[in-house]
């Protein structure tokens, strides 16, 4: 798949139409931002035909989400990106709330690591999208095409046809399902009629990016100043990002001048000697599109919710949409899955992002308030909070909403005695090591198709010859975890891995159980020996839209 013709990789790099033996796509995405982008490399490992449009010629060279997420790296790690990904975004250590009566007020613990990847890392979004683009070269299935504009769509029961504008010229695409992932203010959202509901901040910040700094910090500090709350954010190569609250009647004309960023940031340094990457005045919103698909149309990233930056969850939400989503449209494609299943995308993901939003509120309503009298309260509450039973809640990362569902596309099955693992919730990642000596994360055996994975057993030797049957039509695998003080009987001569931390020990809660993982690595359901064939049938009828 990388023997690509020049002329197709210069048509790529330069963001020109090459639309020469153009197979009819699968799939159309409005908007070649990150999200766009992964969502068409995730669908391209599927193997589905896919056209990004995009009105820009190319990457827009400044820098705007700041932060991941281990959620957010374990999707990437997902759609093939590894190292080049880890060695370019540096770990953050820690988030420090600080008040100008009492210093540190609270401390939030990022360090290590969950699920294999760092708790909390720093980018830089231009490098993040040249990685994801380059990534689209592993397939001649996709294609994109800039300077181009979506106009409108037509949905009917068999397709959607889409006018698009290129250059002087509109042309149509016949496709089967479109992907709008076109931003804030997004076109797709609005030919479906869809709104966003929530608010926006009347508050408005000066968002200040600057580079060359000799020394590196790898920690958040947010000023909680009753007379100017800052944020203060660290990037990648030497980056770090300022962010200040506007006071009443300051425009965006006066707080952008070269003379009032040099007044903010004197506490920093001399801004002079910066390299200043951006300087721009924003308003942040929290906002939830009142629907974020059905049909054939689908809304992820922006489109579909804007996030206040207090929680670093803006980019996260949008990745996580696509590593939702994009598993369930190529299922339905290459018909292995009833369209049905493509419902579960709402309903597991306008909650969650609801959930992070009122989380990015609260944290901005602790950071920004104005009143000096509040805020002493406020750094008090903290303070005192710090003993109590809840501190590892507070000031571990864990007030974060869990990314699991209580409604979607899983078996609620009763829980399994001592295990850990909850159907709608998402599986753990560790090291293991394989047959040949080898060792390797968990997720890259899993792949990108539905699997069962035993502990104790491997799944072949409890499944009937119908559950082998309908899981062989879902396109499903199998995999065998195992610890080292077991003899095994399995004869199904498929390698097992070995559970090098007891990870998976913990979670399954014992020997000889099993889950259903999806692709995006949601756990379907657990269940132990007795339960197999008629779990393993349960869920084919649902992911068939066999049962009502």
């Amino acid at each position: 798949m990388r023997n690509l013709s020049k002329k197709r990789d210069h048509a790529f790099m330069e963001g020109r139409i090459e639309n020469k033996n153009l197979e009819t796509p699968n799939v159309v995405i409005v908007g070649a931002g990150p999200v766009g982008v992964l969502t068409a490399n995730l669908l391209g490992m599927q193997g589905i035909p896919v056209l990004v449009i995009d009105q820009n010629p190319g990457i827009l060279e400044i820098p705007r989400a700041i932060s991941l997420d281990q959620d957010a790296l374990r999707a990437l790690q997902a759609a093939g990106f590894g190292e080049e990904i880890a060695a370019s975004m540096p770990a953050i250590s820690g988030i420090e709330l600080i008040s100008p009566f009492g210093g540190c007020f609270a401390k939030i613990n990022a360090a290590g690591s969950l699920d294999c990847h760092p708790r909390l890392v720093s980018i830089y979004q231009p490098d993040l999208e040249r990685i994801l683009r380059n990534g689209l070269k592993r397939f001649p299935n996709v294609q994109v095409w800039s300077e181009c504009t979506y106009i409108s769509h037509i949905e009917s029961d068999s397709n959607i046809v889409i006018n698009v504008k290129c250059k002087e010229s509109v042309c149509k695409v016949t496709t089967g399902y479109l992907l709008g992932c076109d931003g804030a203010h997004s076109q797709v959202r609005e030919n479906q009629g869809w709104v966003m509901l929530g608010s926006s901040y009347k508050e408005d910040w000066l968002i200040l990016d600057v580079t060359n700094l000799p020394e590196q910090m790898n920690k958040v500090e947010f000023i909680c100043d009753p007379k100017r709350p800052v944020a203060h954010v660290p990037g990648p190569n030497g980056s770090e990002r300022w962010e200040f609250l506007l006071h009443e009647g300051e425009t965006k004309e006066e707080m952008e001048k070269p003379e009032k960023v040099r007044e903010l940031m004197k506490s920093w340094g001399d801004v002079a000697s910066m390299e200043v990457q951006r300087i721009a005045v924003y308003r942040f919103q929290a906002k939830t599109a009142n629907c974020m698909g059905k049909g054939r149309v689908y809304l992820l990233g922006d489109s579909a919710h804007l996030t206040p930056p207090f929680a670093g969850q803006g980019l996260v939400s949008g990745i996580r949409d696509s590593l939702n989503l994009s598993w369930k449209v190529a299922s339905v494609v290459k018909k292995t899955a009833s369209p049905e299943i493509l419902f579960s995308y709402d309903i597991e993901r306008r909650p969650h992002a609801k959930k992070t939003i009122r989380l990015a509120v609260l944290l901005g309503s602790v950071i920004m308030t104005r009143s000096k009298l509040k805020a002493v309260v406020r750094d008090f509450i903290f303070k005192l909070l710090y003993y109590t039973p809840i501190k590892s809640y507070l000031f571990d990362l864990r007030i974060r909403p869990e990314n699991s569902f209580k409604q979607g596309l899983f078996l609620k099955n009763k829980k399994i005695q001592n295990a850990s693992l909850l159907p709608g919730s998402i599986f753990p990642q560790s090291t293991v090591r394989l047959p040949n000596g080898n060792i390797q994360f968990s997720d890259d055996l899993l792949g990108h198709s539905l699997c069962i994975v035993g502990y104790g057993t491997h799944p072949l030797d409890v499944m009937d010859a119908n559950s082998k049957q309908v899981w062989e039509r879902m396109g499903g695998k199998t995999l065998f975890f195992s610890n080292q003080q077991r003899t095994y009987k399995s004869e199904s001569l498929q390698p097992c891995a070995e559970d090098l931390t007891s990870t998976f020990s913990t979670a399954f809660g014992g020997l000889d159980r099993f889950v259903i993982l999806r692709p995006d690595r949601t756990i379907v359901a657990v269940f132990s020996e007795e339960n197999a064939n008629q779990t393993i049938v349960a869920f084919f009828k649902i992911y068939l839209g066999q049962e009502q």
